[in-house]
């Protein structure tokens, strides 16, 4: 039997790319990223706004289209506008597709694929339903988008999700098909010196000899359950405990959740730091914490809770969410049921106890760590697979 092409062509599409950012455009950045190291990887994405200035400068291609402006500072691709665009995807001539939006530049890789005969997978990073819901009024409307992306996952070679739960959600939109799940990873890796990264954060923020540092990082949005972090900790500090919670990141409701910190009397216990976009800084929060708080049932598959993992930090997550999944309660992680009350039990439980944190910690570093890398040499290999079986199917 013949071996398959060990060095081939690759498109990964996703509808917005930097200078936005989240999960799965961290997602597309890195696989494309490691693997143009194995074979020749180029990005399609929507042009960015000619406010940002931004200029692409990554290893690999980034091939912009038209777009337009979209809801909290995404880009929203056109490329039925944009000729030039198309006519390069369409002569570069790749082995495979991967998109990871089921939109405007997913039902574009559908139409190429099918001129052109090669493979199409499609990944589910993202909980639709409950994007939608956030903008949309009516039900129906709701149903008719859901309705809309499934199209290019049920025409899709092959479907991916990033978590074991993230293949239910796929069944709730109706796909029937067969789902490989292959999990994210992170580009951080624990550092040569961490006493001084954590000294950084100590000057930064008043912090030398603090216990009980808790940590959030990610969007200041409502939807990631900040809420629950913020009424938990209002349990913990009337149980007369010393604490300090960083949360790290910026946002739409940054403002309103600084606010509700205010309300709830945890200004002097809380730290808001914005956006951290300097890697070395971002390890030393994750050095410098003693926990990460991260109650989001709406996130699939976070890359925080990996690069956690990858700085021995123990998390605190709730039970049954995407995020918990590999979550063993006491032994590489902590879980809660979804509510503040649930979460300020487990903060109690924990506060004060350094050796079960170390621990804890160090499990996680063990079974839940995965670089990138290892995430891009999975991917290559299960890429050569489904190439070589739509061969097969093409020669029959």
């Amino acid at each position: 039997m013949k071996e398959p092409e060990e060095n081939v062509k690759i498109l990964e599409l996703i509808d917005s790319f930097y200078p936005s950012v989240d999960g799965a455009i961290n997602v597309a950045k890195f696989y494309c990223q490691e693997l143009n190291k194995i074979s020749e990887c180029h990005l399609a994405t929507s042009k960015a706004s000619k406010k940002s200035r931004y200029e692409d400068k990554e290893s690999f291609n980034v091939i912009r289209c038209t777009s337009v402006s979209a809801p909290e500072n995404y880009r929203y691709p056109f490329p039925n506008w944009d000729g030039k665009f198309r006519k390069r995807i369409r002569e570069e001539k790749y082995d495979i597709m991967h998109t990871h939006s089921p939109f405007a530049l997913g039902r574009l890789a559908l139409r190429v694929v099918r001129k052109q005969d090669i493979p199409l997978v499609a990944t589910l990073h993202t909980q639709y339903h409950q994007d939608f819901k956030r903008y949309v009024k009516f039900n129906f409307i709701t149903r008719l988008m859901i309705k809309y992306l499934m199209k290019v996952f049920n025409k899709a070679d092959s479907v991916w999700t990033v978590s074991n739960k993230s293949c239910e959600i796929l069944r709730d939109y109706g796909y029937k098909g067969k789902i490989e799940v292959v999990r994210n990873g992170t580009d951080l890796k624990y550092p040569a010196n961490p006493d001084e990264l954590i000294q950084k954060i100590n000057d930064a923020h008043g912090l030398s000899g603090q216990k009980n540092v808790f940590l959030f990082v990610g969007r200041m949005a409502w939807y990631k359950n900040l809420k629950i972090i913020i009424d938990a900790l209002e349990i913990v500090k009337n149980q007369n405990k010393d604490f300090k919670m960083l949360f790290v990141g910026g946002g739409f409701d940054f403002d309103e959740v600084k606010k509700y910190v205010e309300d709830k009397g945890l200004s002097p216990y809380c730290i808001f730091t914005g956006a951290v976009k300097d890697k070395t800084l971002l390890q030393g929060y994750y050095l410098r914490a003693d926990a990460l708080l991260f109650p989001s049932t709406f996130d699939m598959a976070p890359v925080t809770a990996v690069e956690a993992a990858a700085h021995n930090l123990p998390a605190v997550m709730t039970r049954g969410s995407c995020s918990a999944e590999l979550v063993v309660d006491g032994e590489n992680g902590f879980l809660a049921e979804e509510n503040a009350e649930s979460f300020a039990r487990a903060l109690l439980s924990i506060v004060d106890s350094p050796e079960l944190l170390e621990r804890v910690g160090n499990n996680a570093g063990k079974t839940l760590y995965r670089s990138w890398e290892m995430v891009a040499k999975e991917v290559h290999e299960k890429y050569l697979q489904i190439i070589e079986e739509k061969k097969k199917k093409t020669r029959k």
